[in-house]
Protein backbone atom coordinates (compact mmCIF):
# COMPACT_ATOMS: atom_id res chain seq x y z
CA UNK A 1 0.00 0.00 0.00
CA UNK A 2 1.04 3.19 -1.13
CA UNK A 3 2.34 5.64 1.81
CA UNK A 4 0.11 9.42 2.23
CA UNK A 5 2.16 12.36 1.11
CA UNK A 6 -0.06 14.03 3.69
CA UNK A 7 1.75 15.22 7.12
CA UNK A 8 0.93 12.77 9.86
CA UNK A 9 -0.32 14.24 12.81
CA UNK A 10 0.18 11.59 16.18
CA UNK A 11 -2.83 10.63 18.63
CA UNK A 12 -0.94 13.07 20.83
CA UNK A 13 -1.09 15.66 18.42
CA UNK A 14 -4.69 15.03 17.94
CA UNK A 15 -5.87 14.71 21.50
CA UNK A 16 -4.36 18.61 21.70
CA UNK A 17 -6.07 19.53 18.72
CA UNK A 18 -9.20 18.35 19.84
CA UNK A 19 -9.03 19.77 23.28
CA UNK A 20 -7.96 23.25 22.17
CA UNK A 21 -11.46 23.05 20.23
CA UNK A 22 -13.32 22.02 22.41
CA UNK A 23 -11.84 24.62 25.19
CA UNK A 24 -10.44 22.16 27.39
CA UNK A 25 -6.76 23.20 27.39
CA UNK A 26 -7.64 26.36 29.43
CA UNK A 27 -10.67 28.23 31.01
CA UNK A 28 -12.41 29.75 27.86
CA UNK A 29 -13.66 34.09 28.46
CA UNK A 30 -16.46 32.91 25.83
CA UNK A 31 -19.98 34.12 26.71
CA UNK A 32 -22.33 30.61 26.61
CA UNK A 33 -24.09 31.39 23.14
CA UNK A 34 -20.76 31.35 21.71
CA UNK A 35 -19.09 28.47 23.76
CA UNK A 36 -21.94 26.30 22.48
CA UNK A 37 -21.09 27.11 18.53
CA UNK A 38 -17.23 26.78 19.60
CA UNK A 39 -17.78 22.94 20.65
CA UNK A 40 -20.47 21.99 17.78
CA UNK A 41 -23.28 21.63 20.54
CA UNK A 42 -23.79 19.88 23.62
CA UNK A 43 -25.82 16.23 23.96
CA UNK A 44 -28.88 17.42 26.18
CA UNK A 45 -30.63 14.23 27.11
CA UNK A 46 -29.70 14.69 30.76
CA UNK A 47 -30.87 18.55 31.76
CA UNK A 48 -28.21 19.17 33.65
CA UNK A 49 -25.37 18.08 31.06
CA UNK A 50 -25.29 21.23 29.31
CA UNK A 51 -24.53 23.26 32.13
CA UNK A 52 -22.29 20.91 33.82
CA UNK A 53 -20.37 21.07 30.18
CA UNK A 54 -20.01 24.61 30.63
CA UNK A 55 -18.88 24.93 33.73
CA UNK A 56 -15.66 22.55 32.82
CA UNK A 57 -14.85 24.68 29.88
CA UNK A 58 -16.02 28.06 30.83
CA UNK A 59 -14.60 31.40 33.14
CA UNK A 60 -16.29 32.09 36.10
CA UNK A 61 -19.46 30.17 34.46
CA UNK A 62 -23.07 30.91 36.35
CA UNK A 63 -25.76 28.38 35.17
CA UNK A 64 -28.20 31.36 35.68
CA UNK A 65 -26.64 32.99 32.62
CA UNK A 66 -27.86 29.60 30.27
CA UNK A 67 -30.55 29.61 32.42
CA UNK A 68 -31.02 33.32 30.61
CA UNK A 69 -29.97 31.98 27.66
CA UNK A 70 -32.72 29.13 27.29
CA UNK A 71 -34.98 31.62 27.97
CA UNK A 72 -34.52 34.52 25.38
CA UNK A 73 -34.54 31.46 22.70
CA UNK A 74 -30.43 32.58 21.74
CA UNK A 75 -30.08 28.96 22.93
CA UNK A 76 -32.76 25.99 22.36
CA UNK A 77 -33.01 22.28 23.15
CA UNK A 78 -34.16 20.40 20.47
CA UNK A 79 -33.39 16.49 18.48
CA UNK A 80 -30.50 17.12 16.00
CA UNK A 81 -27.35 15.27 15.44
CA UNK A 82 -27.55 11.35 15.73
CA UNK A 83 -31.42 11.68 16.52
CA UNK A 84 -30.54 12.98 20.00
CA UNK A 85 -31.15 16.25 22.23
CA UNK A 86 -28.64 18.80 21.60
CA UNK A 87 -28.09 22.58 23.30
CA UNK A 88 -26.89 24.51 20.13
CA UNK A 89 -27.65 28.62 19.63
CA UNK A 90 -30.65 29.53 18.00
CA UNK A 91 -28.90 30.37 14.53
CA UNK A 92 -26.93 26.91 14.80
CA UNK A 93 -30.10 25.30 14.99
CA UNK A 94 -31.62 26.94 11.90
CA UNK A 95 -28.29 26.51 9.92
CA UNK A 96 -28.10 22.54 11.20
CA UNK A 97 -31.72 20.99 11.52
CA UNK A 98 -32.66 21.24 7.42
CA UNK A 99 -29.44 19.18 7.02
CA UNK A 100 -30.35 16.87 9.76
CA UNK A 101 -34.02 16.78 9.45
CA UNK A 102 -33.98 14.76 6.05
CA UNK A 103 -31.81 11.94 8.34
CA UNK A 104 -34.49 11.94 10.88
CA UNK A 105 -36.99 10.88 8.98
CA UNK A 106 -35.40 8.65 7.51
CA UNK A 107 -34.70 6.78 10.88
CA UNK A 108 -38.45 7.37 11.29
CA UNK A 109 -39.09 5.58 8.05
CA UNK A 110 -37.14 2.36 8.70
CA UNK A 111 -38.41 2.10 12.36
CA UNK A 112 -42.14 2.46 11.89
CA UNK A 113 -42.05 0.47 8.76
CA UNK A 114 -45.38 -1.08 8.69
CA UNK A 115 -47.28 0.08 11.79
CA UNK A 116 -48.44 2.90 11.28
CA UNK A 117 -47.97 3.54 7.72
CA UNK A 118 -45.69 6.44 6.55
CA UNK A 119 -48.30 8.84 4.81
CA UNK A 120 -50.59 8.64 8.08
CA UNK A 121 -46.86 9.41 10.54
CA UNK A 122 -46.45 12.37 8.11
CA UNK A 123 -50.34 13.60 8.53
CA UNK A 124 -50.07 12.95 11.98
CA UNK A 125 -46.50 15.20 12.15
CA UNK A 126 -48.42 17.89 10.64
CA UNK A 127 -51.48 18.05 12.84
CA UNK A 128 -48.97 18.44 15.56
CA UNK A 129 -46.90 21.20 14.22
CA UNK A 130 -50.14 23.45 13.89
CA UNK A 131 -51.42 22.35 16.92
CA UNK A 132 -48.24 23.58 19.25
CA UNK A 133 -48.05 27.00 17.88
CA UNK A 134 -48.19 27.36 21.63
CA UNK A 135 -46.29 24.88 24.34
CA UNK A 136 -47.89 21.37 24.63
CA UNK A 137 -47.20 18.71 26.87
CA UNK A 138 -46.68 14.81 25.08
CA UNK A 139 -49.89 13.78 27.12
CA UNK A 140 -51.43 17.21 25.58
CA UNK A 141 -50.32 16.26 21.67
CA UNK A 142 -51.21 12.77 22.11
CA UNK A 143 -54.51 13.34 22.73
CA UNK A 144 -55.08 15.73 20.20
CA UNK A 145 -53.80 13.22 17.50
CA UNK A 146 -56.09 10.73 18.63
CA UNK A 147 -58.72 13.02 18.27
CA UNK A 148 -57.86 13.41 14.67
CA UNK A 149 -56.89 10.04 13.84
CA UNK A 150 -58.40 6.84 12.27
CA UNK A 151 -59.43 5.41 15.17
CA UNK A 152 -57.58 5.15 18.26
CA UNK A 153 -53.81 5.00 18.41
CA UNK A 154 -53.28 2.76 20.85
CA UNK A 155 -51.51 2.67 23.79
CA UNK A 156 -48.01 1.69 22.21
CA UNK A 157 -48.61 3.79 19.55
CA UNK A 158 -44.43 5.76 19.10
CA UNK A 159 -45.03 9.55 19.60
CA UNK A 160 -41.31 10.11 18.92
CA UNK A 161 -42.34 8.85 15.14
CA UNK A 162 -44.53 11.93 14.92
CA UNK A 163 -41.78 14.06 16.66
CA UNK A 164 -38.78 13.30 14.16
CA UNK A 165 -40.98 13.85 11.16
CA UNK A 166 -41.32 17.77 12.41
CA UNK A 167 -39.06 20.30 14.25
CA UNK A 168 -40.19 20.76 17.82
CA UNK A 169 -38.28 22.34 20.31
CA UNK A 170 -38.34 22.18 23.86
CA UNK A 171 -39.54 25.10 26.18
CA UNK A 172 -37.75 25.99 29.31
CA UNK A 173 -38.69 26.49 32.41
CA UNK A 174 -38.43 28.02 35.97
CA UNK A 175 -36.98 24.58 37.46
CA UNK A 176 -33.45 23.27 38.33
CA UNK A 177 -31.24 22.81 34.79
CA UNK A 178 -34.42 24.68 32.92
CA UNK A 179 -35.58 21.00 32.08
CA UNK A 180 -37.47 18.43 33.49
CA UNK A 181 -37.90 14.91 32.39
CA UNK A 182 -41.38 14.91 31.19
CA UNK A 183 -40.80 17.87 28.27
CA UNK A 184 -43.13 20.98 26.98
CA UNK A 185 -42.87 20.94 23.37
CA UNK A 186 -43.25 24.01 20.88
CA UNK A 187 -43.22 23.95 16.90
CA UNK A 188 -39.93 25.64 15.61
CA UNK A 189 -41.18 28.16 13.66
CA UNK A 190 -43.87 29.60 16.78
CA UNK A 191 -40.59 29.50 18.80
CA UNK A 192 -38.18 31.31 16.40
CA UNK A 193 -40.27 33.87 15.42
CA UNK A 194 -40.67 32.69 11.63
CA UNK A 195 -36.80 33.41 11.05
CA UNK A 196 -35.86 31.25 8.00
CA UNK A 197 -34.18 27.79 8.21
CA UNK A 198 -31.26 27.93 5.55
CA UNK A 199 -31.24 25.92 2.60
CA UNK A 200 -30.22 22.01 2.37
CA UNK A 201 -26.73 22.33 0.82
CA UNK A 202 -26.17 25.23 2.65
CA UNK A 203 -26.55 23.75 5.50
CA UNK A 204 -24.56 20.77 4.80
CA UNK A 205 -21.76 23.10 4.34
CA UNK A 206 -22.16 24.63 7.90
CA UNK A 207 -22.38 21.60 9.75
CA UNK A 208 -19.09 20.27 8.06
CA UNK A 209 -17.31 23.49 8.94
CA UNK A 210 -18.50 23.25 12.47
CA UNK A 211 -17.89 19.93 13.13
CA UNK A 212 -14.55 20.67 11.96
CA UNK A 213 -14.25 23.38 13.95
CA UNK A 214 -15.13 22.08 16.94
CA UNK A 215 -13.33 18.37 16.35
CA UNK A 216 -11.18 18.21 13.90
CA UNK A 217 -8.37 17.02 12.43
CA UNK A 218 -10.92 14.37 11.54
CA UNK A 219 -11.73 11.00 9.33
CA UNK A 220 -14.96 10.88 7.23
CA UNK A 221 -16.10 7.88 8.80
CA UNK A 222 -15.70 10.41 12.45
CA UNK A 223 -17.54 13.67 10.81
CA UNK A 224 -20.05 10.50 9.60
CA UNK A 225 -20.92 9.67 13.22
CA UNK A 226 -21.26 12.37 14.71
CA UNK A 227 -23.85 13.72 12.60
CA UNK A 228 -26.09 10.20 11.57
CA UNK A 229 -25.79 11.24 7.85
CA UNK A 230 -23.85 8.80 5.38
CA UNK A 231 -20.57 9.78 4.45
CA UNK A 232 -21.93 9.73 0.74
CA UNK A 233 -24.56 12.44 1.61
CA UNK A 234 -21.54 14.39 3.06
CA UNK A 235 -19.48 14.36 0.31
CA UNK A 236 -20.77 17.44 -2.05
CA UNK A 237 -20.81 19.65 0.99
CA UNK A 238 -17.05 18.60 2.08
CA UNK A 239 -16.29 19.48 -1.64
CA UNK A 240 -17.81 22.85 -1.38
CA UNK A 241 -16.33 23.87 1.48
CA UNK A 242 -12.53 22.44 -0.18
CA UNK A 243 -13.69 24.19 -3.35
CA UNK A 244 -12.52 27.98 -1.96
CA UNK A 245 -8.86 25.78 -0.24
CA UNK A 246 -11.19 25.92 2.88
CA UNK A 247 -9.21 22.44 3.97
CA UNK A 248 -6.41 20.90 4.53
CA UNK A 249 -5.49 17.39 4.79
CA UNK A 250 -3.20 14.85 7.19
CA UNK A 251 -2.82 10.87 7.73
CA UNK A 252 -3.12 9.95 11.23
CA UNK A 253 -0.65 7.21 12.67
CA UNK A 254 -3.07 4.32 10.95
CA UNK A 255 -2.23 5.88 7.58
CA UNK A 256 -5.96 7.26 7.41
CA UNK A 257 -6.48 10.53 5.96
CA UNK A 258 -7.90 13.49 8.37
CA UNK A 259 -9.50 16.82 6.98
CA UNK A 260 -9.62 19.81 8.73
CA UNK A 261 -10.48 23.46 8.49
CA UNK A 262 -7.46 25.67 7.12
CA UNK A 263 -5.93 27.87 10.20
CA UNK A 264 -8.08 25.71 12.89
CA UNK A 265 -5.80 25.26 16.07
CA UNK A 266 -3.05 22.31 16.38
CA UNK A 267 -0.88 22.25 19.02
CA UNK A 268 1.78 20.30 19.88
CA UNK A 269 1.28 17.26 21.49
CA UNK A 270 3.14 17.79 24.21
CA UNK A 271 0.86 20.85 25.56
CA UNK A 272 -0.01 20.62 29.23
CA UNK A 273 -3.97 19.04 29.60
CA UNK A 274 -4.80 20.11 33.02
CA UNK A 275 -7.79 17.43 34.71
CA UNK A 276 -10.82 18.02 33.83
CA UNK A 277 -14.85 16.78 34.76
CA UNK A 278 -16.79 16.06 32.00
CA UNK A 279 -20.75 15.86 31.90
CA UNK A 280 -22.50 12.66 30.93
CA UNK A 281 -22.60 12.47 26.85
CA UNK A 282 -19.79 15.22 26.34
CA UNK A 283 -19.27 16.63 22.85
CA UNK A 284 -15.29 15.86 23.63
CA UNK A 285 -16.36 11.28 24.27
CA UNK A 286 -19.03 11.28 21.73
CA UNK A 287 -16.90 13.42 18.56
CA UNK A 288 -15.81 10.87 17.02
CA UNK A 289 -16.12 6.96 15.49
CA UNK A 290 -12.66 6.47 16.22
CA UNK A 291 -12.58 7.92 20.08
CA UNK A 292 -8.77 6.66 20.89
CA UNK A 293 -7.45 10.05 20.73
CA UNK A 294 -9.44 10.88 24.29
CA UNK A 295 -10.71 7.25 25.18
CA UNK A 296 -8.94 3.75 25.28
CA UNK A 297 -10.59 0.90 23.49
CA UNK A 298 -10.35 -1.21 26.71
CA UNK A 299 -12.41 1.77 28.89
CA UNK A 300 -14.66 2.53 25.57
CA UNK A 301 -16.92 -0.12 27.03
CA UNK A 302 -17.12 1.05 30.98
CA UNK A 303 -17.69 4.52 30.01
CA UNK A 304 -20.98 3.75 27.51
CA UNK A 305 -23.25 1.30 28.40
CA UNK A 306 -25.23 -1.11 26.64
CA UNK A 307 -28.01 1.06 26.19
CA UNK A 308 -25.63 4.07 24.80
CA UNK A 309 -25.67 6.36 28.16
CA UNK A 310 -22.22 7.86 28.16
CA UNK A 311 -21.37 8.19 31.73
CA UNK A 312 -19.34 11.39 33.53
CA UNK A 313 -15.67 11.05 33.27
CA UNK A 314 -12.75 12.82 34.42
CA UNK A 315 -9.97 13.76 31.99
CA UNK A 316 -5.97 12.87 32.88
CA UNK A 317 -3.66 14.38 30.33
CA UNK A 318 -6.66 14.94 28.28
CA UNK A 319 -7.75 11.59 28.14
CA UNK A 320 -10.50 9.49 30.24
CA UNK A 321 -9.14 8.20 33.21
CA UNK A 322 -12.01 7.48 35.09
CA UNK A 323 -15.61 8.33 35.97
CA UNK A 324 -17.09 10.58 38.85
CA UNK A 325 -20.18 10.65 40.85
CA UNK A 326 -22.05 12.98 43.09
CA UNK A 327 -23.12 12.03 46.61
CA UNK A 328 -25.30 13.80 48.94
CA UNK A 329 -23.67 14.67 52.00
CA UNK A 330 -25.88 16.52 54.18
CA UNK A 331 -27.02 19.80 52.83
CA UNK A 332 -24.37 19.45 50.70
CA UNK A 333 -22.70 17.40 47.73
CA UNK A 334 -19.37 15.04 47.91
CA UNK A 335 -17.31 14.44 44.94
CA UNK A 336 -16.46 10.63 44.44
CA UNK A 337 -13.59 9.26 42.04
CA UNK A 338 -13.68 5.98 40.40
CA UNK A 339 -10.80 5.69 38.24
CA UNK A 340 -9.53 3.13 35.98
CA UNK A 341 -6.26 2.76 37.38
CA UNK A 342 -3.65 4.33 40.30
CA UNK A 343 -3.69 8.27 40.37
CA UNK A 344 -0.81 10.02 41.09
CA UNK A 345 -0.95 11.68 44.21
CA UNK A 346 -0.30 15.14 42.49
CA UNK A 347 -3.32 14.76 39.91
CA UNK A 348 -5.51 13.25 42.54
CA UNK A 349 -5.17 16.20 44.49
CA UNK A 350 -6.03 18.27 41.53
CA UNK A 351 -9.33 16.01 40.52
CA UNK A 352 -10.68 16.65 44.13
CA UNK A 353 -10.03 20.74 44.04
CA UNK A 354 -11.51 20.42 40.89
CA UNK A 355 -14.40 17.96 42.43
CA UNK A 356 -14.77 20.46 45.22
CA UNK A 357 -15.36 22.81 43.03
CA UNK A 358 -17.78 21.08 41.01
CA UNK A 359 -19.90 19.97 44.09
CA UNK A 360 -20.42 23.32 44.87
CA UNK A 361 -21.77 24.33 41.71
CA UNK A 362 -24.37 21.40 41.33
CA UNK A 363 -25.40 21.37 44.85
CA UNK A 364 -27.79 24.33 44.67
CA UNK A 365 -29.67 22.56 41.78
CA UNK A 366 -29.05 18.63 42.09
CA UNK A 367 -27.26 16.94 44.82
CA UNK A 368 -26.78 14.02 43.32
CA UNK A 369 -26.67 14.57 39.78
CA UNK A 370 -26.81 11.52 37.39
CA UNK A 371 -27.61 9.31 40.81
CA UNK A 372 -30.10 6.75 38.59
CA UNK A 373 -27.23 5.81 36.36
CA UNK A 374 -24.84 5.15 38.70
CA UNK A 375 -26.57 1.77 39.66
CA UNK A 376 -27.62 1.26 36.20
CA UNK A 377 -27.77 -2.27 34.84
CA UNK A 378 -27.05 -1.30 31.69
CA UNK A 379 -23.26 -0.55 32.95
CA UNK A 380 -20.69 -2.72 32.11
CA UNK A 381 -18.27 -2.69 35.48
CA UNK A 382 -14.38 -2.43 34.50
CA UNK A 383 -12.45 -5.34 34.05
Amino acid sequence: MARSSHPVLSNAQLNRATLARQLLLEPSPLDPVAAIEQIGGLQAQEAASPYIGLWTRLRSFDAATLDEAFQARTIVKATLMRGTLHAVSLDDYLRLLPAILPMLRRMSRRQSRGSPALARIERLAEAAIAFSTEPRTNVELRQHLETIADGDLGTDFPWWWVRRHAPFIHVPGSIPWSFGRHPTLVAAEAWTGGRAFAAEDAALEHLVRRYLGAFGPATLADLSAWSGLSIVSLRPAIAAVDGGGGLRRFSDEAGRELIDLDGAPRPDGDVSAPVRLLPMWDSLVLGHADRTRVLRDDHRAVVIGRNGDTLPTFLVDGRVAGLWWAEADGKATRFVLEPFGKLDRVVRRDLEEEGERLARFVAPHEQEVYRRYRTSRARRPAG
